[in-house]
């Protein structure tokens, strides 16, 4: 059966199909660090097809939260930020806290060691680590996939001041030296709360704005920005080469520099809308489900974060070194099942736990929207 909703270039729902998609490969990428797929010359397949352009992927999301950016007061744009990230990171950090000590604790038995690790894991998680670090002589570990949200909601407070400081012919300047400022930071220090990766991802978020402000999505790409795209694609995959390593945004590397950071743009803008185009053409069953994937993306990302995190998945993958690709499909479908329960769970929590009486049709409206409307608000904004 057809959806009745028209397909536009005018909303964000229009990013529904691109954001499912990337949400399934983001879990199957994490699922696939844990597994060694080599071919007889000793080149990793997962990670010349994946990992190679994984932080376009990333880019990709950035700019779809991008469209939905408009200029506001600074406090306000503080306001929204904090309102729409801290609660969802707050609940993921203590989820993630309670559930690794338990885990840690069943699978080692020792309460002083399973302590003190869950402490690196919070204390890395309250500092907005994007990956282990040292700070007061303590290690903490990464406060995992949660970087992303982060270094969003930081992207989005510094490209509004830009806004609200510059001329709007200075803007790209700014936003280009922000990008700078933020991968030179990376190379001398590890800036607790993602701000190093917060200035990278502003060029990400501009393009979005532009292409809204601009009517991008609405126009077909020329065949100079397809050369384009194609140019940086080379470019990725040469430097991944010749460096034998990838870009990787939670740790501050890009093979490539500043330049890597643009390359991933590009690709980014190009793959956002293709799947845009698509998305108005695709009306199967699977494209429905993606799309509604889509729409808990970031009710699926923080599930996911709280997994990968708290969960020993690397004594599951150990289970299975001599057949790896099996081992990373049990493991894939088995994630997959997880978050599915876990979400749905979260879903219907109120008619499980519903243990008073309904309230009148008057009065419960208004408490339900009270509750939800700030969140949903912020992840449909955001993606």
């Amino acid at each position: 059966m057809k959806s009745t909703k028209p397909r536009t270039a005018s909303s964000l729902g229009m990013f529904d199909l691109f954001k499912g998609l990337g949400i399934a490969t983001v879990v199957f990428v994490h699922t696939a660090e844990l597994y060694a797929l080599n071919t007889s010359g000793g080149i990793s397949i997962s990670t010349f097809l994946i990992f190679i352009y994984r932080e376009a992927l990333m880019s990709a999301f950035y700019i779809a939260s991008g469209y939905g950016f408009r200029k506001r007061s600074i406090g306000k744009c503080i306001h929204q930020q904090l309102k729409g990230v801290l609660p969802p990171y707050l609940y993921a950090v203590a989820a993630t806290a309670v559930i690794h000590l338990a885990f840690h604790y069943a699978c080692f038995g020792i309460w002083e060691n399973s302590v003190a690790e869950t402490g690196k894991v919070l204390g890395g998680m309250l500092l907005g680590l994007p990956h282990t670090a040292e700070y007061f002589g303590i290690t903490f570990f990464s406060c995992g996939p949660m970087w992303y949200l982060l270094a969003m909601a930081v992207g989005w407070i510094i490209l509004d001041i830009l806004m609200n400081t510059f001329p709007e012919r200075y803007i790209p300047y700014a936003v280009v030296f922000t990008m700078v400022l933020g991968w030179a930071t990376c190379l001398v220090w590890e800036l607790p709360f993602c701000l190093s990766q917060g200035m990278t991802v502003v060029p990400y978020l501009y393009i979005g704005y532009l292409a809204k402000k601009r009517h991008w999505f609405d126009q077909p790409l020329s065949f100079k920005f397809k050369g384009l795209v194609l140019l940086c694609a080379l470019l990725a995959a040469g430097g991944a080469l010749a460096t034998q390593s990838t870009d990787n945004m939670s740790m501050g590397e890009w093979t490539l520099g500043p330049v890597g950071i643009l390359c991933n743009g590009v690709i980014g803008f190009w793959a956002v809308h293709w799947f845009v185009g698509l998305s108005r053409k695709c009306e199967g069953s699977l494209a429905h489900t993606l799309e509604n994937v889509g729409r808990r993306s970031l009710q699926i990302f923080c599930v996911h974060t709280v997994e990968l995190t708290a969960v020993p998945w690397y004594l599951f993958a150990a289970q299975f070194a001599a057949t790896p690709l099996l081992g990373l499909l049990l493991h894939f479908a088995l994630r997959c099942w997880l978050i599915l329960i876990v979400c749905l769970f979260l879903v219907n929590r109120r008619r499980i736990f519903r243990l008073r009486p309904r309230r009148s049709a008057r009065t419960a409206p208004t408490a339900t929207a009270t509750t939800t409307a700030p969140f949903s608000r912020y992840a449909s904004r955001h993606g």
